[in-house]
């Protein structure tokens, strides 16, 4: 396969991989709005630790990169509600 046939599919997945970050933004808004209407914390220790395990245990990648990049994903959607 050529390298830029390649580089095409590679920029389909960036693609891909920005919508589907931009939806889960979206997402932690919806659930941060929620959580204040019903008087919930916004910050769950717990669920956190337990997404971070999820996925680190349905990787053949690295486990710390994985849980580096969501821990940054996960700290940016807090700060950001």
């Amino acid at each position: 396969m050529p390298v830029e046939d390649i580089r095409k599919k590679i920029d389909e997945v960036d693609g891909k991989m920005l919508g589907l970050l931009e939806k889960r933004v979206e997402l932690t808004e919806k659930i941060g709005r929620v959580k204040r209407e019903k008087g919930l914390p916004i910050h769950d220790p717990q669920r956190e630790g337990e997404v971070l395990g999820r996925l680190t245990g349905k990787t053949r990648l690295n486990k710390d990169f994985i849980r580096k990049i969501f821990a940054q994903i996960i700290e940016y959607c807090r700060e950001n509600e």
